[in-house]
């Protein structure tokens, strides 16, 4: 269920942040959070409050500036994608919608899209996933991965 909330509600606020900033942005389809949060750590407009690149260790739950919830959606796609094994325990799962849940409401208020990100989030926990369905996100996530893990390649040798 995470890995849904990250792959689209998360990478799709990136997205819709970065719009109004980059007329010329890549279709949404064509955008992962990698590529989304490079693009906004280069435009450098919502700056976390512990500059680029923290750890979960350095965001306080008072720190909640845009850019401090961009770094959030970093961590928690970067948790996920790296992770081994693709499960989160209980704890690490409630800990991580409630921060989910929290930083999407201030998108909300920031951004207020057409239909809210705190619906669609309720909405995908609400989802009963079937072990199909848990594959085929799992196979995504690895592919997303894969891509990046390409991509970085290809511009360091390109160098």
């Amino acid at each position: 269920m995470m890995g849904m909330i990250v792959l689209n509600i998360f990478a799709d606020v990136l997205y819709d942040l970065l719009k109004p900033d980059k007329p010329h942005l890549r279709p949404r389809c064509d955008c992962d959070i990698t590529y989304l949060y490079s693009e906004h750590r280069t435009l450098n407009k919502h700056i976390p409050s512990n500059s680029w690149g923290g750890q979960w260790q350095r965001i306080q739950t008072t720190d909640i500036a845009i850019g401090d919830d961009i770094e959030r959606i970093r961590l928690t796609r970067n948790e996920l994608q790296h992770s081994t094994i693709y499960k989160l325990d209980d704890q690490r799962f409630n800990e991580l919608c409630n921060i989910s849940s929290d930083l999407l409401k201030r998108f909300d208020r920031f951004i207020t899209p057409t239909k809210l990100y705190i619906d669609q989030h309720n909405d995908i926990l609400a989802k009963t996933i079937s072990a199909e369905e848990m594959k085929c996100i799992k196979n995504q996530m690895i592919e997303k991965t894969l891509e990046v893990e390409l991509e970085h390649q290809l511009n360091v040798s390109a160098q």
